[in-house]
């Protein structure tokens, strides 16, 4: 048999095509339709990101699912072909690119400079996903909830950000930890705060009590408004003993409030805090546990107000 002629190993082009996308076609002498797999795993999550913030929006999950559920059969499928290719391609000459040295630049290269910057650009600009860890933003957002973040809000081609939106920041005092509170006030609003009541521009953001208690007699239950809509923020019982609060929202920062107004830390503490700290916006909740009721099978897929 001739030194060029080697029939390639099927068990081996299935553990290429598992360790990189179309790497298991290029040890198999296909390499363009190894990069088609290539890029065909790498885009799905990104189109799919981008189109669930198109479609309605309880449709935001599924559709970000759906994508990674994409990638991973194309990742699967092109293993297998990969392997099923090896089986029955007879033993022929391999050409000149065929060897060790050119699969490790093949994945280094597609780690690089195809899986690594598309994966961080969904991170950094379209979606991303959080745990919320405490219970500053009941009863809209619960500890345990694991949310999905709209990273194109107050960025360019995104839509601008809303009074009401739920913003996902840096925490001023600690720049490791990320924040989620609600925008009150936009730069150039007027803010006033005494007790309870709050008031922009002039206005009170409260409607109307919902008449009942939320988590017993220490608390109530008060609507808001914003300029989508209404939410339900906690108020304590008791008159508040901090003191009254009134300035002007200085240009190029936002003011935000806790909803659960009985225990947060936020701009009445920290102050306003720049719009260059704003990653995004909650939209949706995809799962949520709780300590003692375990799975919360009713919060996912509930759109966050």
């Amino acid at each position: 048999m001739n030194q060029s002629s080697h029939p390639r190993r099927p068990i081996l082009a299935l553990a290429a095509g598992l360790v990189m996308p179309g790497l298991g076609h290029v040890y198999g002498g296909d390499a363009v339709r190894g990069a088609w797999f290539l890029l065909a795993v790498a885009l799905a999550v990104p189109a799919a990101a981008r189109l669930a913030l198109h479609l309605p929006a309880r449709w935001l999950c599924f559709t970000l699912f759906a994508g990674v559920a994409a990638a991973v059969v194309l990742y699967g499928w092109s293993a297998v072909e990969a392997f099923r290719r090896a089986r029955r391609s007879p033993e022929g000459m391999l050409r000149p690119w065929q060897r060790p040295a050119v699969y490790v630049l093949y994945a280094v290269v597609a780690a690089v400079f195809v899986l690594g910057p598309l994966t961080a650009a969904v991170r950094d600009d379209v979606v991303e996903m959080f745990v919320v860890p405490s219970a500053s933003m009941m009863p809209n957002v619960l500890p345990g909830d694991r949310i999905v973040a709209d990273k194109t809000v107050g960025h360019p081609g995104g839509p601008r950000l809303w009074r009401g939106a739920l913003a996902i920041f840096v925490n001023p005092n600690d720049r490791a930890l990320i924040f989620i509170k609600r925008v009150i006030a936009l730069p150039g609003d007027h803010v006033e705060i005494d007790g309870a009541e709050v008031r922009v521009n002039g206005q009170a953001l409260a409607t109307s009590p919902s008449g009942e208690d939320a988590v017993g007699a220490a608390t109530r239950l008060t609507r808001e408004r914003g300029d989508h809509g209404t939410y339900d923020v906690l108020h304590p019982t008791a008159p508040s003993p901090g003191p009254p609060v009134k300035l002007v929202v200085p240009d190029g920062r936002v003011f935000v409030l806790g909803d659960n107004r009985v225990a947060t830390v936020d701009s009445r503490t920290f102050g306003t805090i720049p719009l260059a700290d704003v990653k995004g916006v909650a939209r949706q909740v995809w799962f949520s546990t709780g300590r003692t009721e375990g799975v919360r099978w009713r919060r996912i897929g509930r759109l966050l107000d």
